[in-house]
């Protein structure tokens, strides 16, 4: 039985290296969309980009899941959607950003992208706005009107850094096992 264990935990262990090796997705241009020139949008922070688009949130979010994943052997493999409050995008993406949706594409222990969104006719903000006051919100570019802007960043993490945490989790899985069993005879002993 304990050769049993050994070797699943060793598969696991070895599952999980080649995981944590498989190289990084990149961001790619969302289609049909033009990209931003806007301060901040550009050399300001080069890790990021904006595009405007008239695609919706969830197409958007869709190409994204589908172009920043990972595959193995042909096969992709699952990432997560986490959806937070537009609020907390000048935590994630930066700060002074309009955003009516901020969503990340996550792949644990590896990397995320951060998704925010915006749309003026979607927003809040349109409530207390008349058709005259829309036009300070509106995005024409060269005299095309765009329904949204999206705005990305993508966080990597070191694979050194990788490695270092998926092999503290196998011995200090084990502490602590050890440790709940043996408080857990003590507990028992003590009736």
């Amino acid at each position: 039985m304990k050769l049993v264990t050994r070797l699943l935990i060793l598969f696991l262990y070895l599952s999980g290296l080649v995981y944590l090796a498989l190289p990084q997705p990149e961001v790619v241009a969302l289609p049909n969309a033009l990209r931003s020139t806007e301060p901040g949008d550009t050399w300001q922070h080069p890790d990021q980009s904006a595009y405007y688009t008239d695609l919706g949130r969830s197409e958007v979010l869709e190409f994204y899941q589908d172009t920043f994943s990972l595959n193995l052997f042909g096969a992709s493999l699952p990432s997560y959607r986490l959806n937070y409050p537009p609020e907390d995008s000048r935590v994630y993406v930066r700060d002074h950003l309009l955003t009516y949706y901020l969503e990340e594409i996550n792949h644990p222990l590896r990397e995320s992208l951060f998704v925010a969104g915006w749309n003026p006719r979607l927003s809040p903000i349109s409530n207390y706005l008349f058709d005259s006051q829309y036009d300070r919100w509106a995005m024409v570019i060269d005299g095309v009107e765009y329904q949204s802007k999206v705005t990305l960043k993508p966080y990597y993490s070191s694979p050194y850094t990788r490695f270092f945490i998926w092999t503290s989790i196998f011995p200090l899985t084990y502490l602590v096992f050890n440790h709940f069993r043996l408080s857990l005879k003590r507990l028992l002993s003590l009736r």
